[in-house]
C-alpha cells in the first residue's frame, strides 16, 4: 500500500527533516491538477513560540526581498504560504542539511568539523548576507535579523544557503519565550535581545556565534553576561587545544559586546575572513566540505534516490480538493425576455446611428496622424538604474566565465584529491593500529621504523594535497582575473554607450529637440500600449517576441521545473560503485519543452551515466522563462547526483 502523506496548503509533506524551536522542516512536494510541480524545502512556523500573526504580516516585505535578491547562496523559488493561520516558507529543494542538524550530528558522532571547513561555511553565509545588503526595501538595506542554524543549509555539494530574509524582525519575538529562549538566544547579539531591532552588526554577531559553535562544539550561553567567560575558556573541540590566535582575534571582534567594536557588516567580515582563507595557513575547498557532509549523512544519501523516486510516483489526485461546480444563472421569465429584447433593439438602433455619425466625422476630418507618440525620454535615475543592472550582469557573466574555465581543471584535481585523501585515511588507520600495539607492548626496532615511515608518508601525502589545493586556488584566481578583464571590457563598452546616450540627450535638450511633457491637467486619456518600450543605454528599444532566445542573465524569470522524468540508469551504472554528479544545460522553449541538452559536467563518462541524465532531462517539462511578460527561450541548468556505492 502506498504511503499516505499529510498536506499543508498545496504541498504534500514527504519527509520530516527537523523539529526545532521554530516549528517543522519538511521535504515536500507542491502539487496541482497537473501532478507534482516541484520538490521544495517547506519550513512551517508552527511552534507555539512563533507569533504567527506578526510573521504573516511580514510576508509582504519578505516577498519583495525574495524577488529582488539574487544569489546562489539564497534560496530560489521562494514562496510564503498561510494555511489555517499557520505561516510557512517554501523554496526550491536542493540536496542539503540544515546547519542545526549538522551541529547535532557532529556532537552525536564525535566527528568535529575542521577549521578549514568551519571558515568556509562562514564565508558562504557571509556571501548570502552581502548579497542581501545590495538591496533596499522601504529605504533601508536588507539585513537578516535572525540568523538561526535552522534557517541555514549546507548542501551535499559543499555550498551554503541562507533562508528567512524579511521575517527576522518577527522571529525575534521567540527569544522571549521560555521554551524557545535556550535554543534561540545564543545566536542573537546582546543589543538585539534588548531592542528586537535587527542590524548589520547584529548579523555579524550571529555569524561569530555560529563560528564559535563550529570550532568549539558548543553554543554560546543564552545570557550575554556569561559569554565573555565562555570565550575565555573556549578550546577547539577536535583536540581540546587553545583556539589559534588569528581565529580568536576574528571571534573577539565579531562577538564584541558593543556594536561599534564589531565588523561594520557581513561584507566587512567576509573581507577579513578571506585574508585567513586565502592568505594564511588555511586551505579550504568546497570539495572537502562536501566530503565532510557526505561522511556525516551517508545513510541519508543512500536513501535519498529511493525516496525521491517514490515521491515522484505519487498519485496526487487523492490529495486535491474537488473542482467547484459552475453556478448556473436562473433562466429569465418570458416577460423579462420580451422586455429585454425590445430594450436591446433600441440600444442597437442607437449604436448604428452613433456609428454613422462617427464615420461621417472621420471622412470629413481624417483620422489624424498615424505616427505613434515618441517613447518617453529616460531620466538620469533610469539611466543609472540601467547602468547598475548591466554592471550586475557583468558580474554574473564573470562568474559564469570562471565556472567554464575551471570546470575541467577542478574535476581533474578533485579526483586526484579524492584518491589522495583515501590513501591518507588508509595510512592513518595503519598508524593507529601501530600505536595501539605500542601501548600494549614495546615495539621492535623494525616496527618502530615502519611506524616512522608511515608518519613520513602521511606527512608527504598531506603536503602534496596542500600543494594541489594551492595550485587549484591559483588557477581559480587567474581565471577570475581573466574573467574580470573580459567582463571589464564589455562593461567599458557599455559605459561608453551610456556616455554617448547622455550626451545625445543633453544636446537634444539644449537645442529644444526634446519637448517637455504637458502638464497633468493638459493630458488627454489615451489607450495604454500592450508592451511599453524599454530603455537600454545606447540601444534602440526592442520588443521581445515570443520564443525568441534570451540569455539567462537577461530574463525576468528563469524556467521552473513542472514535471521531472526519473533517470533510467543502465545496469552497468547501477553496479559501477560510482558516486558523483552530472550537470546539464537544457534549452527550454516558450512552451516549456526541452529543445536541446548539453553536458556541462560529468564526474564519470563511462557506464552511460551522462547519457542517461541527458535522456531524462529531454523529457522534462518546464514553466517557461519570461522577459517583459513574454514567454521566451533560454538556458537552464539541471544537476543530477548519483550514488551507486551500495549496489
Amino acid at each position: 500500500m502506498a504511503e499516505a502523506y499529510r498536506s499543508f496548503a498545496s504541498y504534500l509533506l514527504f519527509k520530516e527533516i527537523l523539529v526545532d524551536s521554530l516549528g517543522h522542516l519538511y521535504r515536500a512536494g507542491e502539487i496541482d491538477r497537473g501532478g507534482l510541480r516541484r520538490t521544495v524545502w517547506l519550513r512551517i512556523f508552527d511552534s507555539p513560540s512563533v507569533p504567527a500573526i506578526e510573521v504573516i504580516d511580514g510576508f509582504e516585505r519578505a516577498r519583495k526581498i525574495a524577488a529582488a535578491v539574487q544569489s546562489t547562496h539564497i534560496p530560489s523559488g521562494v514562496e510564503y504560504i498561510v494555511d489555517d493561520d499557520v505561516p510557512a516558507l517554501a523554496c526550491d529543494y536542493v540536496a542539503a542539511q540544515p546547519l542545526s542538524l549538522v551541529f547535532d550530528r557532529m556532537a552525536g558522532e564525535g566527528f568535529p568539523v575542521s577549521m578549514d571547513n568551519a571558515l568556509l561555511i562562514l564565508e558562504k553565509i557571509a556571501l548570502a548576507l552581502s548579497a542581501a545588503l545590495t538591496v533596499e526595501t522601504d529605504g533601508t538595506r536588507v539585513v537578516h535579523g535572525f540568523l538561526h542554524p535552522g534557517l541555514i543549509f549546507i548542501s551535499n555539494d559543499g555550498e551554503g544557503i541562507v533562508s528567512g530574509f524579511g521575517i527576522g524582525d518577527q522571529l525575534l519575538a521567540t527569544v522571549e519565550d521560555a521554551d524557545a529562549a535556550e535554543a534561540n538566544q545564543p545566536y542573537i547579539a546582546p543589543e538585539v535581545l534588548l531592542t528586537h531591532t535587527p542590524s548589520r552588526q547584529g548579523d555579524v554577531y550571529s555569524m561569530g556565534a555560529i563560528l564559535f559553535q563550529l570550532i568549539t562544539g558548543s553554543a554560546l550561553p543564552g545570557r550575554p553576561e556569561k559569554r565573555q567567560q565562555a570565550l575565555d575558556d573556549a578550546h577547539l573541540v577536535n583536540d581540546e587545544t587553545p583556539i589559534p590566535d588569528d581565529i580568536r582575534e576574528l571571534l573577539l571582534r565579531a562577538l564584541a559586546a558593543q556594536p561599534g567594536d564589531r565588523f561594520s557588516s557581513a561584507a566587512d567580515f567576509k573581507t577579513e575572513l578571506d585574508k585567513l582563507l586565502y592568505g594564511g595557513a588555511y586551505s579550504p575547498t568546497t570539495f572537502n566540505l562536501a566530503l565532510f557532509i557526505d561522511r556525516l549523512f551517508r545513510d541519508e544519501a543512500d536513501a535519498y534516490e529511493r525516496e525521491r523516486a517514490e515521491e515522484k510516483a505519487v498519485d496526487v489526485s487523492a490529495y486535491l480538493a474537488p473542482a467547484p461546480e459552475p453556478e448556473l444563472e436562473p433562466a429569465p421569465d418570458s416577460a423579462r425576455v420580451s422586455a429585454g429584447n425590445r430594450k436591446g433593439m433600441l440600444i442597437g438602433l442607437g449604436a448604428v446611428a452613433a456609428a454613422a455619425v462617427l464615420i461621417a466625422v472621420v471622412l470629413k476630418f481624417g483620422l489624424g496622424p498615424s505616427t505613434p507618440p515618441p517613447p518617453p525620454t529616460p531620466t538620469t535615475e533610469e539611466i543609472m538604474a540601467q547602468r547598475q543592472a548591466q554592471e550586475d550582469k557583468m558580474r554574473e557573466l564573470a562568474q559564469g566565465l570562471v565556472q567554464e574555465m575551471m570546470a575541467e581543471k577542478e574535476e581533474d584535481i578533485r579526483q586526484e584529491l579524492l584518491a589522495r585523501q583515501t590513501k591518507i585515511e588508509e595510512l592513518q588507520k595503519r598508524l593507529q593500529e601501530s600505536e595501539r600495539r605500542a601501548r600494549k607492548s614495546q615495539l621492535s626496532g623494525e616496527e618502530q621504523r615502519k611506524r616512522e615511515e608511515l608518519q613520513r608518508q602521511i606527512a608527504a601525502e598531506e603536503e602534496a594535497q596542500r600543494k594541489r589545493e594551492a595550485e587549484l586556488e591559483e588557477e581559480r584566481q587567474r581565471a577570475e582575473e581573466d574573467a574580470r578583464q573580459q567582463a571589464g571590457a564589455q562593461q567599458a563598452a557599455t559605459a561608453t554607450a551610456v556616455a554617448e546616450e547622455e550626451a545625445l540627450l543633453a544636446t537634444a535638450a539644449a537645442t529644444g529637440a526634446l519637448t517637455p511633457p504637458p502638464a497633468a491637467n493638459e493630458l488627454e486619456p489615451t489607450v495604454a500600449p500592450v508592451v511599453e518600450p524599454t530603455f537600454t543605454p545606447g540601444v534602440a528599444a526592442v520588443v521581445v517576441k515570443e520564443n525568441s532566445f534570451v540569455d539567462p542573465w537577461e530574463v525576468d524569470s528563469l524556467p521552473v521545473v513542472l514535471k521531472e522524468s526519473q533517470v533510467a540508469w543502465s545496469r552497468s551504472a547501477l553496479y559501477s560503485r560510482r558516486k558523483g554528479v552530472v550537470v546539464v544545460q537544457a534549452t527550454v522553449d516558450a512552451d516549456g519543452r526541452v529543445e536541446a541538452v548539453k553536458v556541462l559536467r560529468a564526474d564519470h563518462n563511462g557506464f552511460g551515466i551522462p547519457q542517461s541524465v541527458v535522456e531524462a532531462v529531454r523529457m522534462y517539462h518546464f514553466k517557461p522563462g519570461t522577459k517583459d511578460g513574454v514567454p521566451i527561450k533560454t538556458y537552464v541548468t539541471v544537476t543530477q547526483p548519483y550514488y551507486f556505492m551500495t549496489r
